[in-house]
C-alpha cells in the first residue's frame, strides 16, 4: 500500500501553513511588544470512523453501527481564525479504520485523510460582543483520503481474499457540526460529527451501480488556543520630539 504516516501527514500540514507574525514600534520607551502572534487554536481528538454504503446494515441503529461498522479513529486540526474568532479557515490529518459484512461478504479498512476546511462559530458570529464560554461550530471542506481494504468471500464454504489499495489519494468531500466549552483563555473541550462522502464506490471494495461510499467520524477532544504570544524589549527615548518653544541660553550683559 502506497501510504503516509500520520506522523508525515502532521509534519506536511504544519509545514504547508504559514504563519506571519506581525512586527511593529513605537516611538517613546517602555516596554514594546514587538512579535505577535494570535488567533491560532490546535485540537487533538479521537473517536470512531462508521461506515456507510453497499455492504452496510446498521445504519439507523447508532449502538450496533458503532459496535459492528465501526473503528477507532483519531486527528489533529490546526485552526486560524481570519474574522472576528468567529469564521477560520483549518487544516486537519485524520486517521480511523471502518468495517462492514452482509451476507457472504465482509470487509475492514485503514485509511488517512488530509483536508482543508472552513470553519464558523455560529456563536461568536450573532454574539461578538459577549464573551461565551459554549459554542456551536459548523464546517465544510474537502480533501483527499488514501485507503488499504481486504475483503473476504464466501462461496460454498470456500473464502476468496482481496485487497484493494488506492494507487493515488481519492477526493473526499464533508461537511460536519460540534460543540465546545472552554474551561479558560487556553484550554477547552470540544465534541464532533462529520459525514464524509469518498468520491468512488470502492472504499468497501464492493462496486453496485456507482454509488458513492461514506464515513462519519464522531470525536471528542481537546483544543488548545494560543491567543497572544509576545517578546519585548526595552525601547530608549529618543528626541523625535516637537517642541511648542525652545529655551534660549542666557545672554550677559
Amino acid at each position: 500500500m502506497k501510504t503516509i504516516t500520520l506522523k508525515e501527514a502532521i509534519i506536511s500540514l504544519v509545514i504547508g501553513v504559514c504563519i506571519s507574525p506581525s512586527c511593529y514600534s513605537q516611538k517613546w520607551g517602555g516596554n514594546v511588544p514587538v512579535v505577535e502572534l494570535t488567533s491560532w487554536s490546535v485540537n487533538i481528538n479521537g473517536g470512531v470512523t462508521s461506515y456507510f454504503g453497499d455492504l452496510s446494515l446498521n445504519d439507523l441503529n447508532i449502538g450496533t453501527k458503532i459496535k459492528q461498522e465501526s473503528g477507532p479513529a483519531m486527528s489533529i486540526i490546526l485552526t486560524r481564525n481570519i474574522y472576528r474568532d468567529a469564521i477560520g479557515l483549518s487544516g486537519q490529518v485524520l486517521a480511523g479504520k471502518i468495517e462492514g459484512r452482509k451476507d457472504d461478504i465482509s470487509f475492514s479498512s485503514e485509511l488517512i485523510e488530509y483536508n482543508l476546511h472552513a470553519r464558523i462559530d455560529f456563536v461568536r458570529l450573532f454574539m461578538s460582543g459577549k464573551y461565551n464560554a459554549f459554542g456551536v461550530v459548523g464546517y465544510a471542506g474537502g480533501g483527499h483520503f488514501i485507503f488499504s481494504t481486504e475483503k473476504v468471500e464466501t462461496n460454498d464454504g470456500a473464502l476468496k481474499t482481496s485487497k484493494q489499495d488506492t494507487e493515488v489519494p481519492e477526493f473526499v468531500i464533508f461537511f460536519g457540526g460540534g460543540i465546545y466549552y472552554k474551561l479558560n483563555s487556553n484550554f477547552g473541550i470540544t465534541a464532533d460529527l462529520s459525514l464524509r462522502q469518498c468520491q468512488n464506490d470502492r472504499l468497501d471494495d464492493y462496486v453496485k451501480n456507482d454509488n458513492y461510499d461514506y464515513y462519519t467520524y464522531l470525536s471528542v477532544g481537546i483544543s488548545y488556543y494560543i491567543n497572544t504570544v509576545k517578546k519585548s524589549k526595552a525601547h530608549i527615548a529618543n528626541s523625535n520630539f516637537l517642541f511648542n518653544s525652545v529655551t534660549k541660553p542666557a545672554q550677559c550683559d
